[in-house]
């Protein structure tokens, strides 16, 4: 994989991550404005299809130069794919609350939102670390940060459910949250993706 090739790359990466921090931004609109869910899911729609668009690009630019045989080329697109799936999910969650009709936002969720923000934020931090690299600079804290969105959101995962599952009256409304709790579990499953595919391209730069 040349230089150019390389370069082209990250920083078309570096776009979807900027498209999944103003997704998050939008999202975190939800918090202070319980009658925003069509308008924020309307406008992150928009901003996922960049994110996506840009994805197109790299395929057709890695196609035009024959970088699917490329090993270097495969790792870092499979970065590519782990991080527009993100941007993927967020549309969903701001969807599901359009979908389910969902009228406020629960308390202990609002840490949700933020984090989503923060991951995405830490997410691009990885990215440049990853493009400024070299065997004497593997950027471990930023890969360690970017994992443990997940690891800390299964905690918090396990205590929402639990305080669902024990106060919840209306099956409707049990229903519905598990559903968005889930959403949210998806995407910190996901962030950790992006760090496990993030650390291939590190050891595979680093023999």
């Amino acid at each position: 994989m040349k230089e150019s090739d390389r370069e082209y790359t990250f920083t078309a990466i570096n776009r979807i991550c900027q498209s999944l921090i103003s997704e998050a931004e939008v999202l975190c609109e939800l918090i202070d404005n319980d009658g925003a869910f069509e308008s924020v899911s309307r406008h992150i729609s928009s901003i996922e299809d960049d994110a996506d668009n840009v994805k197109h690009d790299i395929q057709y630019y890695y196609q035009d130069n024959k970088l699917f045989r490329d090993p270097e080329a495969l790792l870092i697109y499979d970065m590519v794919s782990s991080i527009e799936n993100c941007t993927d999910i967020i549309y969903e969650i701001s969807r599901a609350f359009l979908m389910l009709n969902i009228t406020s936002i629960k308390d202990n969720i609002v840490s949700s939102f933020m984090s989503a923000g923060t991951g995405a934020v830490t997410m691009t931090g990885l990215v440049n670390s990853l493009r400024r690299m070299d065997r004497f600079d593997t950027p471990i804290k930023e890969l360690i940060a970017l994992d443990n969105f997940s690891v800390e959101y299964k905690k918090i995962y396990e205590l929402n459910m639990n305080k669902l599952y024990v106060d919840g009256n209306d099956p409707m409304e049990v229903m519905r949250w598990t559903y968005i709790y889930n959403c949210f579990k998806e995407l910190f499953e996901a962030y950790e993706d992006v760090a496990e595919c993030c650390g291939k391209y590190c050891i595979f730069s680093n023999k």
